[in-house]
Formats: structure tokens, C-alpha cells, sequence
């Protein structure tokens, strides 16, 4: 039986819904939608991080593809942080699923619904495309980053501290050096997509 892949699935980044927070005074309420105008299903978000219990709300309405029954869902998904080298600190979600009888509690930055909660890909078991995709395709660069992001945040919720005696951690400078991979990657790709746009703008 193949695994469902975390491409495929509904997901929300940390980075992404905090990106305004501040500018919120720490508190805000949000839709996340997916499809045009959130035709592939919506929830409401709340996140905080201005008190002693930093969190993120999901608050949405699932129908049952079979019976049509419509259930409600509310729940709160603890938020973690770990401090930045050049200062500051970075804000994670803690998954909050419970399998084969175990708390989660895994610090990711991407939390994935391929049931009925959102939780983190481990607990879904989920797979990444990119595993699958032929290197010559034009969409492996970009597969390739979401690879180097994935293995990054692995180390991440493995790291027990990010220095030693006033200097980092091997550990934390190999999840330095695979999110700047990521960065050039990235960029790189952006500017491959940028060209073939062009190019077809010109034909």
C-alpha cells in the first residue's frame, strides 16, 4: 500500500502564518483557504504569541465524503520556540496528535491534514514526491529544495542545543549549511522559471 505524499496534502507552514504577527501585536484570526476561493476546503486560524501560551487555533466544519455527515473541529495546537544564532528566536508548531497511544510532540515547521486533525507528516507517514520524480524533470530543482527544507527541520527537532562553550554545534551548522542550499536552490530555480516565462512571452 503506497503512502500518501505531503505534496497532496492540505498543509500550513509556521513561517507563513506568522510572517505578519508582530505587526498584529502578536494576536490575529485568519481563513487559510485552498483552490480558488477556498473551493478545496477552508479553516479559521487563530494564532498568539503575546501571552505565556503561545498557540494556534484551528476552528473548521468537515463533511464526511460518504455519509455527508458534518462534524465540527476545534482544537489548539501548541507553539514552541528555539533561539536564532544571530539572535532572536524561531517559533514552531509542537504536533499535538496522539498515535498508538503516544503524544506527538514533535517540533515541526509544517503542519499537514491528511485526516481528520492537522499534525506533522511523521504521525501521517507521509512521503515526498520528490522521491518519484525523474532528476531531468523541470520540476526536480524545486523538489530537490522542499528535500533540503525537510532534512533541515529533521535535525532541527533532533537538536538537543545549538552551541557549545561559545560555538555551534556540528549539528546545528549542518542544518545551517542544508537551509542555505535551500536558499540557492531555491533562487536558482526562480530564475530558470523567470527565463522560460520570458521566452514565452517572446514566441
Amino acid at each position: 500500500m503506497s503512502k500518501d505524499t505531503a505534496d497532496d496534502c492540505k498543509k500550513i507552514e509556521i513561517w507563513w502564518l506568522l510572517r505578519d504577527i508582530k505587526e498584529r501585536g502578536g494576536f490575529k484570526y485568519t481563513t487559510v483557504g485552498w483552490g480558488e476561493n477556498g473551493s478545496h476546503g477552508k479553516v479559521g486560524v487563530q494564532v498568539s504569541i503575546q501571552d505565556e501560551e503561545k498557540y494556534v487555533r484551528f476552528i473548521y466544519t468537515q463533511t464526511d465524503r460518504y455519509t455527508g455527515e458534518k462534524k465540527d473541529f476545534d482544537y489548539k495546537v501548541p507553539l514552541v520556540t528555539t533561539p536564532c544564532h544571530f539572535g532572536g528566536e524561531r517559533f514552531w508548531y509542537e504536533c499535538s496528535l496522539t498515535k498508538d497511544g503516544k503524544y506527538c510532540g514533535r517540533r515541526v515547521g509544517v503542519l499537514y491534514k491528511s485526516g481528520d486533525w492537522f499534525g506533522c507528516r511523521h504521525c501521517y507517514e507521509l512521503t515526498y514526491s520528490s522521491r518519484n520524480v525523474n532528476r531531468r524533470s523541470d520540476l526536480y530543482s524545486l523538489f530537490r529544495v522542499l528535500e533540503l527544507n525537510k532534512k533541515a527541520d529533521d535535525l532541527n527537532e533532533k537538536a538537543v542545543r545549538y552551541s557549545y562553550n561559545g560555538k555551534l554545534t556540528k549539528k546545528q551548522m549542518r542544518i545551517m549549511e542544508l537551509q542555505s542550499q535551500a536558499g540557492v536552490g531555491f533562487r536558482r530555480y526562480m530564475t530558470v522559471e523567470k527565463g522560460r516565462k520570458m521566452r514565452g512571452e517572446n514566441v
